[in-house]
């Protein structure tokens, strides 16, 4: 009888709670927002110290990225891509590199460019792209990103790329457990496509510059770069990744999770507030409810943006 009450007084319109959910009081929504917050500081100091428990890479796997981006690609009239062993060890080792100096960009601070990991890895290639994607809680929402993106979606549905490689690595990258996902698109020089045969039929250069997802300025034109030069013999360097890890809890998506509950819940409530208030005519003096559940619709949806992956 106690825990009837008790719900009612919190989640109906009552004499016990002034006509009005306890829920759906400004003293009640602060407090909730104030355990969302601490939640997500909990998350944070959680995975500084339980790094194998929680995180993200646990949801991603490199076939499932390749499986859609060429559905991607077959949507859009394209043919699929094939995996190239070197493009995911280049792939795999730009990820690496990231994590080892620290950066998160397509050229390191040394000025190391994607593309050198594409010949250090024995790819000759005559078409390059790269996508770079970090703190996705899984392969889905990656490649929705990258084509909601003007300049990764053109990556994407290059017709000129005929093979790709995923690297995904994870690790610490400025004092923050992350994952990253490096997609490397090409086409070698050892195959001939149509577009350059039609481009050394017209007389044009059938090289042309590697596209990074970076969208250049519009005053300045890409320029041909010279044909790669020729690699050496010995081996490509040998690069790991991270050891695997069975990662239990993922902080974006139990962030979402918990997020979207507490949404539902208070939409809920505030449906049959408004429904009961109107079936027993009562009279309300000064409600901000709507008010109340607009401000904590915002909180909650900045700390969901907070915690969204980004691409580059």
């Amino acid at each position: 009888m106690k825990l009837f009450h008790l719900l009612r007084h919190l989640f109906l319109p009552h004499e016990s709670n002034n006509q009005r959910a306890k829920i759906l009081h400004p003293g009640s929504l602060f407090l909730i927002v104030l355990g969302l917050v601490s939640f997500q500081f909990i998350l944070g100091l959680a995975n500084r110290s339980f790094p194998r428990v929680l995180g993200y890479a646990a949801n991603i796997s490199p076939e499932e990225v390749i499986r859609l981006t060429n559905q991607k690609r077959v949507e859009n009239g394209l043919t699929s891509l094939s995996e190239n062993s070197k493009l995911s060890q280049a792939a795999l080792a730009k990820g690496n590199d990231m994590l080892a100096k620290g950066y998160w960009a397509h050229f390191a601070p040394d000025g190391t460019s994607p593309w050198n990991f594409f010949l250090n890895f024995g790819y000759k290639y005559k078409y390059a792209g790269e996508n770079l994607a970090r703190d996705f809680s899984d392969p889905v929402s990656a490649v929705n990103a990258w084509m909601s993106s003007p300049t990764h979606r053109e990556n994407i549905l290059n017709p000129n790329y005929q093979e790709i490689g995923i690297g995904v690595v994870e690790g610490n990258l400025a004092g923050t457990d992350t994952t990253i996902i490096v997609q490397f698109l090409g086409t070698s020089l050892n195959g001939e496509t149509g577009s350059i045969s039609e481009a050394k039929a017209k007389g044009v250069a059938a090289t042309i510059e590697p596209k990074s997802s970076i969208a250049p300025k519009p005053t300045l034109a890409s320029t041909p770069i010279p044909t790669p030069v020729p690699i050496p013999t010995a081996a490509p360097p040998q690069v790991t990744t991270s050891e695997s890890a069975i990662a239990f809890v993922s902080p974006f998506s139990s962030t979402k999770g918990i997020s979207l509950l507490v949404t539902g819940i208070l939409l809920m409530v505030l449906s049959i507030d408004f429904i009961v208030v109107k079936h027993k005519r009562i009279v309300r003096v000064g409600g901000r409810t709507f008010a109340h559940i607009a401000y904590l619709g915002m909180i909650l949806a900045v700390i969901l943006i907070l915690k969204a992956g980004q691409i580059i």
